[in-house]
């Protein structure tokens, strides 16, 4: 429940500048594309079958839990995954400060295009 309400209702605060990309781009590589790949293609480094099966953010595939595609995932959605894990996906709430974990929204942002 919370993730659908976070998915309609939260809103990156933070400004969608360049700088904000840079840091939000370091942050993921650092954080993310181990799994998510550095392209946000779902083709990251993990060798195991649960942890390696990540769809693209460009992926228009439905997904069931929020009704929507990984292209047309809110801001929201993405910040309350990163903050509470989804799926196989663990939490990263005590690793990630809540402003990094807005600035790697806005990166993802990007990689949903």
């Amino acid at each position: 429940e919370d993730y659908i309400k976070a998915g309609q209702e939260l809103l990156n605060p933070l400004p969608d500048s360049k700088e904000v990309l840079d840091e939000g781009e370091k942050l993921f590589i650092m954080f993310c594309a181990h799994c998510h790949g550095k392209k946000g293609d779902g083709k990251g480094t993990i060798n195991h079958p649960l942890y390696s099966n990540v769809p693209a953010y460009s992926d228009e595939i439905l997904i069931r839990r929020s009704g929507t595609t990984m292209k047309d995932l809110s801001p929201g959605h993405i910040f309350h995954a990163i903050t509470y894990g989804l799926n196989a996906m663990g939490p990263h709430l005590t690793q990630i400060s809540q402003e990094e974990r807005w600035k790697i929204v806005h990166y993802v942002n990007t990689l949903q295009q």
